[in-house]
């Protein structure tokens, strides 16, 4: 198993120039040696003894073949060997790679940074990438491993108590925690704060099950996150117990826990781009909701709308805050107006498999994008209502898991999938995108040559007939793989 399960992009001049190295003192490392159960016994300390004694002999070794490193080779000479190119005198350029090293660490203001929550095998953790758009490079800048399987991610730049500004990510997990990371903090072992700490259950001997739930939290794996922008210190997660719960970041508590909006797990959220107190909802109920959070349990509160496949995506359409996209696992896309219940603005049958990327540019009227488990990703013209196929690309990543839109070059796509690792789409290399869009995007596209195939334009059509009984595709595939390992 080789799985990017999310992806984030951070805007370009969030990231600290220079990023800090943690180097805990001594009472941190203690503390943190405690809280991972690390001991010290007599048996440890005869192990430090031993290695101890090993560690001397493999010096005595190495003094002993210090005195042979003038190597002599008939007809040529003594050979020196040194332990850097700084102490050969012969050197005019003495260069081991530190300043390619550090400079790689720097991070430039046009950088943008991706953090890709990754799975592998038994191991899980955060890759945290540098990509720049202009010249076009892309690497691993530095990795947070993670205690737990990460889901979902979202970026935020709030923190109460750093009047500074902040570079953090949430990180939702398989265990149904919320962890707060700083992406400036190189080396870092463990999260700035952890949400949703279930205290653990008492064992009852029963012959019934026990359906109590924790105080505070999720009690199933977090499936999406959502950062308010409007009202910063509220983040918002959603659940594969069906329940929608408010994170006051002011104060690292819950705020709110709606338990009464869907009534099977809870796969997409997203806060209305100019109403705060408005957060729509996608569930593997076939349903979407809007809800008033100020009175959120109230089903009069509660606007419904039904589909006849389970919810994967929901977006709004910041041109029109009317008005959001819906995706479904079996391959459509729907727009809706919030101010009517039935009658779609538009339906797209996408993809032949689960829609699970869906980004609706907010810097490009009409520009939409979708990915699938079919492993395409496509590019569609929905201006107006009226909808038009763009272009198509095929990735080697297996089912595609996540695809998301930088925030800065709206045609710059990050896309992750069951393999394969990180794959960057500039859209714009294809001619058919940039005859169609040139004239919306807000900076000159630059032509370079195609790269793409033609593909048959898919059908626009009214409501699917199908209804497939599967639950989230991505949470799926990824417990299939799990139970197989385990088996």
């Amino acid at each position: 198993m080789d799985i990017l399960s999310s992806i984030v992009w951070i805007k370009s001049g969030a990231a600290k120039a220079t990023p800090v190295k943690f180097a805990p003192d001594e009472e941190e490392l203690n503390s943190l040696i405690a809280k991972n159960g690390i001991h010290d016994n007599d048996e440890d300390d005869d192990k430090s003894k031993d290695a101890d004694m090993d560690v001397e002999k493999q010096d005595d070794k190495i003094d002993q073949d210090d005195d042979d490193d003038n190597i002599v080779i008939p007809g040529v000479g003594p050979i020196a060997m040194h332990a850097s190119n700084s102490d050969d005198p012969l050197l005019e350029i003495k260069d081991d790679g530190e300043d390619s090293d550090a400079e790689d660490f720097y991070i430039r203001s046009d950088d943008n940074l991706i953090v890709a929550a990754h799975i592998e095998d038994d191991t899980s953790s955060l890759e945290v990438y540098v990509y720049n758009d202009k010249e076009g490079y892309l690497y691993v800048h530095h990795d947070i491993l993670m205690l737990h399987m990460p889901l979902c991610l979202t970026w935020l730049d709030y923190d109460v108590k750093n009047t500074n500004s902040v570079n953090y990510v949430a990180v939702g997990s398989m265990e149904g925690v919320i962890e707060l990371f700083d992406v400036d903090l190189v080396d870092q072992m463990e999260p700035i704060y952890t949400f949703g700490k279930k205290s653990r259950k008492k064992k009852i001997k029963s012959s019934k099950k026990s359906s109590k739930k924790s105080g505070e939290g999720h009690d199933a794996a977090v499936l999406d996150l959502s950062w308010n922008k409007l009202v910063r210190q509220i983040l918002a997660s959603s659940s594969a117990d069906a329940t929608v719960v408010l994170w006051d970041l002011s104060q690292m508590k819950m705020a709110l826990h709606l338990n009464k909006i869907h009534e099977k797990q809870i796969q997409s959220i997203c806060w209305h781009p100019t109403e705060p107190q408005n957060l729509l909802s996608g569930s593997a109920d076939q349903t979407v909701c809007l809800v008033d959070c100020r009175d959120a349990n109230n089903k009069n509160n509660q606007h419904r709308w039904t589909f006849d496949s389970d919810i994967e995506r929901v977006a709004w359409n910041t041109f029109d805050s009317n008005q959001f996209l819906a995706s479904t696992e079996n391959g459509y896309v729907y727009a809706m107006d919030i101010r009517q219940t039935t009658i779609p603005v538009f339906s797209l049958a996408a993809h032949s498999g689960a829609v699970t990327g869906l980004c609706l540019s907010s810097t490009v009227p009409g520009f939409l994008m979708t990915s699938s488990f079919d492993e395409t990703v496509k590019i569609w013209d929905v201006e107006n209502g009226n909808v038009t196929f763009i272009a198509e690309r095929q990735f080697p990543t297996g089912r595609i898991n996540t695809c998301l839109a930088n925030p800065d070059f709206p045609f710059t796509f990050a896309i992750g999938g069951q393999s394969k690792g990180l794959q960057i789409w500039d859209c714009t290399e294809n001619s058919n995108v940039r005859s169609r869009f040139g004239s919306r995007a807000k900076f000159e596209m630059v032509e370079v040559a195609s790269a793409e195939t033609e593909a048959t334009e898919p059908k626009v059509s009214s409501f699917p007939t199908t209804t497939p009984n599967v639950t989230s595709a991505v949470l799926k595939a990824q417990r299939k793989k799990l139970s197989k390992k385990n088996k």
